[in-house]
Order: C-alpha cells, then sequence, then structure tokens
C-alpha cells in the first residue's frame, strides 16, 4: 500500500485511502479538519426527503419535449415529485381565452397527463389573469403574464371551480386530493397589480372555489415573495375563517435581507435560508394555525455543496423545500441566447445536465433513516434496504468567493468560486460496519460533473455543432463510481478530498 500523502497525491480529488486503525488521521495528513465520527448501527432519527420538489416555467413549455425530456430525468434521477409551474390561466394556455362560459383544458390535459403518467404531480400555482377577466394590462415577463385583479371576482371564482372539477373528473378525487394548490406567486413582489386586501380576496376565492368542489382539496398562500405577509395572511384567514392547509412563501440566499429580518447583510449568506425558515416557522406557530405545514415553494443555487448545507440545515424547519427550477426551458426574460445561459435549471439548453443535477441525485440516493454523527458537512442515513449512505461536502464560504449569483452556471453560484486552495480533506471515522467490506464512491465538484470546462475548451461557441453537443453531454455526466476496499477494522477512517463546493456521496456494501 502507497504511503498515506503519496496516495493522496495520487489520487486526487476523491477518497483517498483508508487508514490504518487506531491512526489520528488529522494529524498525519496535512489540511484536515477534525474527524467526524459516524456509528452505522445507532439511529439518528428521520430524513423525509422534503428537497424533491422542483419549479418549472410558465405551464405552456410542458407542450415541448426538451421540457418533457428534462422531467423524465430530473423524475428518474433526484426523485422529483412534484412541479410548481407559472401560468396555468395565461391566455397561450387558451384555458379562459373565449369567457367563462366556454372554458378550453385541451393542453391541461395534455401537460397533466404526461406529468401523471411519469409519476410527476402538479403543484398547482393559480397564476395569472386570464386577459378576458383582467382589469388592467399589467403584464410582466416575456410572455406577458397578466397581474391585474378580475374585474369581476364572480368570473375567478367560476373558473377555479371549474378547473377543480375538470381535474377531479379526469383523474379522480383521490389523486387530486395529493395536490397541492397554491393561490398566486409573489404578490408582494411585483407579481400582482392589486393590493394586499385584493390579494387577500384572491385566496378567498380561490380556497373557497376549490373547497367547494371537494373540501379536503388542499389550498394554501400567500406564494409571497422573501418570506413576506405571512402574519397578515394568517391574521386575514382566521378574522375571515378562510380555508387555509399550508402555508407558501420563498426564500433565495441572496434575497436582500431588510424585508425579511428587519436590516441588511444581518446573516451569513450561508444563514439566511435556515434562519429566514426558523423566523416563518415560528410566526406560523404564533398564529391562529399553529400547526399549519411551512411549503417553501421557490429557492435555488446552482453550487452542488451549498444546495446539500440547506438541505442539511433546513431540515425540520419546513414540510418541503421546492428548488427553482429543474429545467432551463425557461423564457421569463425572453428566449434564452445560446447554451449555458445565466439563468435557472437543473439542465441547461440541449438536456445537458448542470452540477446541481447531480447534486440532487446524490442527495436522491441516501435514505430517509438519519445516522448518529458528530458535526460537519455531512450526511449520514441507512437505507431501507439496511445499507449506509453517506454524503459529505467542502462548501466554500460565500465571504471566501469573489461574488455570489444563485443562478449562474458560469460564474459563481450561491457561495461558491474556484478560489485555488480551498480543497478540503475531510476525515470520516465509522463504527458499526457490520462486516461491509467495499465502499463505493461517487463525487460532483470542480471540473466533474459539468461541461463547461470542455466548452471553454471548444472556444465558447454560442451555437454547439451536433459533434460538440455530444461530446458536451458525455463531459457533463458523471464518472463511474470508484470503488475502494474497506479494512474490517473498527473504527475504520477513510480520508476525502474534494475541491472547493465538491461533494461525494459514499455508498457501503458487503
Amino acid at each position: 500500500m502507497l504511503g498515506r500523502r503519496q496516495f493522496l497525491a495520487g489520487t486526487g480529488m476523491m477518497v483517498a485511502g483508508m487508514l490504518t486503525r487506531g491512526m489520528v488521521a488529522e494529524s498525519i495528513v496535512p489540511g484536515a479538519s477534525p474527524a467526524i465520527a459516524i456509528d452505522l448501527g445507532k439511529n439518528g432519527g428521520r430524513l423525509p426527503h422534503y428537497w424533491e420538489w422542483a419549479g418549472s416555467d410558465r405551464l405552456v413549455v410542458g407542450l415541448r419535449e426538451q421540457w418533457r425530456q428534462d422531467m423524465i430525468r430530473a423524475r428518474r434521477e433526484t426523485g422529483m415529485q412534484a412541479i410548481r409551474c407559472h401560468g396555468l390561466f395565461n391566455d397561450e394556455m387558451g384555458i379562459a381565452t373565449d369567457g367563462i362560459g366556454r372554458l378550453n383544458f385541451l393542453y391541461l390535459d395534455q401537460i397533466y397527463d404526461f406529468m401523471l403518467d411519469h409519476g410527476v404531480r402538479p403543484f398547482v400555482e393559480l397564476t395569472f389573469m386570464p386577459e378576458a377577466f383582467a382589469s388592467s394590462n399589467n403584464r410582466i415577463f416575456f410572455y406577458k403574464g397578466n397581474t391585474s385583479p378580475p374585474r369581476n371576482w364572480a368570473d375567478w371564482h367560476a373558473m377555479v371551480k371549474a378547473y377543480a372539477e375538470h381535474c377531479v373528473q379526469r383523474y379522480g378525487a383521490a389523486e387530486v386530493r395529493q395536490w397541492k394548490f397554491e393561490v398566486w406567486n409573489e404578490p408582494n413582489l411585483g407579481f400582482w397589480a392589486g393590493t394586499q386586501e385584493e390579494y387577500f380576496e384572491l385566496y378567498r376565492q380561490s380556497a373557497l372555489a376549490l373547497k367547494s368542489v371537494d373540501k379536503d382539496l388542499i389550498v394554501g398562500g400567500p406564494a409571497t415573495a422573501q418570506l413576506g405577509w405571512v402574519p397578515d395572511f394568517l391574521r386575514y384567514c382566521s378574522s375571515k375563517n378562510v380555508p387555509v392547509d399550508f402555508v407558501s412563501t420563498h426564500i433565495y440566499p441572496d434575497d436582500p435581507q431588510e424585508p425579511v429580518f428587519g436590516r441588511n447583510r444581518m446573516y451569513s449568506f450561508e444563514d439566511v435560508m435556515p434562519r429566514g425558515l426558523a423566523l416563518a416557522k415560528q410566526q406560523i406557530e404564533s398564529s391562529a394555525f399553529p400547526q399549519l405545514p411551512l411549503w417553501i415553494t421557490e429557492w435555488s443555487s446552482q453550487n452542488p455543496a451549498f444546495i446539500c448545507e440547506m438541505v442539511k440545515r433546513c431540515h425540520g424547519l419546513a414540510e418541503a423545500i421546492s428548488y427553482w427550477t429543474f429545467s432551463n426551458v425557461f423564457e421569463e426574460l425572453g428566449v434564452p441566447k445560446g447554451i449555458f445561459n445565466n439563468t435557472y435549471g437543473m439542465i441547461d439548453q440541449w438536456g445537458i445536465p448542470r452540477p446541481s443535477l447531480h447534486a440532487f441525485a446524490l442527495l436522491h440516493r441516501l435514505g430517509e433513516e438519519r445516522l448518529q454523527a458528530s458535526e460537519g458537512p455531512v450526511l449520514a442515513t441507512r437505507r431501507a434496504d439496511g445499507s449506509p449512505a453517506i454524503l459529505v461536502w467542502n462548501l466554500l464560504p460565500a465571504s471566501d468567493a469573489a461574488a455570489v449569483a444563485n443562478g449562474n452556471p458560469l460564474g459563481s453560484s450561491s457561495g461558491s468560486s474556484s478560489a485555488a486552495g480551498a480543497a478540503r480533506t475531510i476525515v470520516l471515522r465509522l463504527s458499526g460496519l457490520a462486516g461491509r467490506k467495499q465502499v463505493r464512491v461517487s463525487r460532483v465538484g470542480g471540473a466533474v460533473g459539468s461541461a463547461v470546462p470542455a466548452w471553454k475548451s471548444m472556444g465558447s461557441p454560442q451555437y454547439p455543432s451536433r459533434e460538440q453537443l455530444a461530446k458536451l453531454r458525455a463531459a457533463a455526466e458523471l464518472p463511474t463510481p470508484e470503488s475502494h476496499p474497506l479494512t474490517g477494522a473498527e473504527p475504520e477512517e477513510l480520508v476525502i478530498m474534494l475541491p472547493a463546493d465538491g461533494v461525494a456521496l459514499l455508498e457501503f456494501e458487503r
């Protein structure tokens, strides 16, 4: 066996080797952090996969082949359970272009049928205003979603009711009762041309319309940006006896902090989401509805280590967190301008995966039972078949990065940068292996799992040739997991080297 320092140098940014029993790894390996102790035989509580939800551009893009292929891959690899889309009632969907008496659900059925056929449920966002009902020409984005209140509340109520009746008739009450119905999107941040009072009336009309079809349909709001309006919304629902089954809101790590916490730069970049969720949870618990679940229906990052860090730190603070977005078929600001554009999506143009997709794929392979572990960048779990799966990461703090951008896969991405010398050695000290003889290691980070280095080596073409696209797709895939034997001694010590913002999944086999 090679000397430990040689072995680390020879293997680079991956599992570096197993140190023999009794060795103190962190004193031998340069730059190693204190060892993280994990007992694979001791339960540390549940870990529901509450992060396996995602958003999308407006619903009509669900008719496009690339979106559909992206959805199939995201469902298969990340376990994505439901998709939340803008623009259900946009005129391009055709539902209410001819007015309330002549609703048309053709496109809706084609999209919902495809989703459900592939095991993905709608997370229904009731937006935007059909032009036939709109009280003004206030519109948003490239696709001109109308943000105005309705001229006639009865028309909106009747449309929502007819939509719900159609869904129940087509898919059955038992299925539709498992969907979530969220009223509007970010009414406090430019997506709503009315007042807060008018939004509350929109919510009331929507909730009553849904419940008139089936009292067990699940409805919530206020779907706000920056955790806004939650106490006001719950006071309204209580005072007016309006049904509410969940609270939904949004938080991004680079949101301005004053609207969320009362003053700017109050918390570090990495603290914004967990602190924000804790605040929203406290607001719910202090309301007339203390048991309502909290849904974060938008958050984002292109940094695989940051994604893992947020999944760990937000556990127990929300019923679910929905990632924005799974696909780069996304046109809020217009038609994307070439490959590797600076916007959202786990999957880029031409179906090329991003590191964010791989991060969620590795998270999906964790179990739903946590194992006891000391503090550190780790999620240690046991799967349904009894096998352990451990995720570790090396998050470069935003304070050490050159810049912050929540959606840009080319620049820094949510606390990420390619700072030289930011690699980290992580030591895991494992007990309770129960005779397991091998560990398989999958990893993403640096150049691994990204097509961007290969694209840059081609000269950064805006429109790659078909042959170049094939090479980029191949470059973006994760390599085959590496297998390493275990010594069988306990505690077993594993030394893992990760680049800045790198992630590794360890799966143990007998």
